[in-house]
């Protein structure tokens, strides 16, 4: 077992030097995107005279993310730092399928004790803020 991660990790490792130089550009060429969108996409749409848009309404604001939402996810696909994330929300995805929801009685006893401890820890603040507020008026007096 340990040999398998071994080579894994080693793997993992190589392709992670060799493709860092590769996914700064994917990385540089997404910002570009989705800074080129967000700032000409209102531009564009102003200059075709879509009327429902023209006036910077939320629609335009709401297309000109989309489109930097887009542009990026384009230009990032490529790269290993996608490919890794894309594992990791399979794995999540995976493992949330595996949660088991707790039972009726267990949720309202748990409930409960944390109602208790609220009320319990409400009451000990209350009284030492008695206490102090009452020694600082006799100071202050």
């Amino acid at each position: 077992m340990t040999n398998e991660v071994t080579k894994h990790r080693d793997k993992h490792d190589s392709k992670s030097v060799s493709s860092n130089k590769s996914d700064m550009i994917y990385y540089g060429a997404t910002a570009g995107a989705v800074v080129l969108a967000l700032v000409l996409v209102p531009k564009i749409l102003g200059a075709l005279g879509v009327s429902f848009l023209a006036s910077g309404a939320g629609l335009n604001k709401l297309f000109s993310v989309a489109a930097a939402v887009g542009l990026g996810w384009f230009c990032i696909k490529p790269s290993q730092g996608y490919k890794d994330f894309m594992e990791l929300a399979k794995g999540a995805r995976t493992e949330w399928r595996k949660t088991v929801k707790p039972e009726r009685d267990t949720v309202m006893r748990t409930t409960m004790m944390v109602l208790a401890l609220v009320a319990v820890f409400a009451v000990l603040i209350l009284i030492l803020d008695g206490i102090f507020g009452s020694i600082v008026r006799a100071i202050v007096s």
